[in-house]
């Protein structure tokens, strides 16, 4: 069965590796107008994988975080971190509260904590020491960091010596690829504005900066709604290391398309790492940037459609709408995929 995955980001790499791995007698072809180490979305992400909690938390949105981070963590004993970027890490996951060191509801507690060997709810004085301008509460949580320089040429490499193909082009209509593929898998993210016609895809900018320090840090931080804004944007400040680099971000500004970085945001990141962490407070900047977040109006879309384009009965397979959490759901919801292709399998077999 020949099959196209259009798409090569983390969720496009990780479904077409997935579908290798589990369906051998699959052709896979992955479509793309860029690919690693190229700038494309994945490359920007943190890459910590915690789950955050959505309005629309559906039982298929849960079950990726879970089957995500539990292959991370497998993959971060099984091979070396200069090979995929994959460790375990220990950190703290908190958020705005009225006083320190609050008593949380399970129910905001980060959804991949039930792969985690460690969540512990933090105390008054913890919560202090971790933000002393700005009472919160939350927990100490063991999580799996994903440094996406390194994943994505990893995933790409395994697809190459599975036996996979690439094409570099745009895909602007399912009838490109129809005739030629006996199934199509989107997962172009924003790109489903114009591939799906996907009016609840939208883009939501987020600002981070990259530094550089002489000590590794060894723990992350995750500061939920640090500030919130009328019009929907907020910033979160996290922290999550990357080697001897470290990531430090970041904003959510709605409905923005403009990747400008916003030099006065980039100082208050910037001050605010160096005051809550002592390696970063002699760190050096070494990177400012920016990325458009894929997000969804309403619930992740993994769907299978059989329609009919230009004449040939067709199965096309959807895996978008993971929002910020590409990294932390991509390879469960290649497994959802991976359950969606099955019965096309057997039907292809009897042909």
């Amino acid at each position: 069965m020949k099959v196209v995955v259009i798409g090569a980001g983390v969720v496009g790499l990780s479904t077409a590796v997935c579908i290798q791995e589990t369906y051998a007698s699959c052709d896979v072809t992955v479509m793309s107008e860029k690919f690693p180490p190229e700038d494309i979305v994945s490359l920007v992400a943190g890459g910590l994988v915690v789950g955050t909690r959505g309005e629309f938390d559906t039982s298929d949105r849960i079950r990726a975080f879970i089957d995500t981070a539990n292959y991370f963590t497998r993959l971060s004993f099984a091979e070396n971190y200069q090979v995929h970027g994959v460790q375990m890490i220990d950190g703290c996951y908190c958020m705005a509260t009225e006083t320190y060191g609050e008593q949380l509801s399970e129910e905001l507690m980060p959804i991949s904590a039930a792969s985690f060997r460690k969540v512990v709810p933090m105390s008054a004085d913890e919560c202090r020491d971790v933000m002393p301008y700005k009472p919160c509460s939350g927990w100490h949580v063991t999580s799996v960091c994903v440094d996406t320089r390194r994943y994505l040429p990893y995933l790409l490499n395994k697809f190459h010596r599975n036996g996979g193909h690439i094409k570099r082009c745009k895909v602007h209509s399912f009838s490109q690829v129809a005739q030629e593929y006996d199934v199509i898998i989107n997962c172009t993210g924003l790109g489903s504005r114009e591939l799906a016609r996907d009016s609840n895809m939208y883009p939501v900018k987020g600002q981070l900066l990259k530094m550089e320090t002489d000590k590794k840090v060894t723990d992350f931080l995750y500061f939920m709604n640090l500030s919130v804004k009328s019009d929907g944007s907020h910033t979160n400040f996290y922290y999550i290391p990357h080697g001897n680099e470290v990531v430090v971000g970041g904003s959510y500004d709605p409905d923005v398309e403009n990747r400008s970085v916003d030099a006065d945001l980039s100082r208050e990141l910037e001050a605010m790492a160096r005051q809550l962490h002592p390696v970063m407070k002699t760190g050096r900047v070494v990177k400012e940037y920016t990325g458009l977040r894929p997000v969804r109006r309403g619930i992740l879309r993994i769907d299978k459609k059989i329609e009919v384009v230009d004449g040939k009965r067709t199965v096309i397979i959807h895996n978008y709408g993971q929002s910020q959490d590409g990294v932390a759901m991509s390879w469960g919801s290649a497994l959802q995929v991976i359950e969606l292709l099955a019965p096309e399998l057997r039907i292809n077999s009897r042909l």
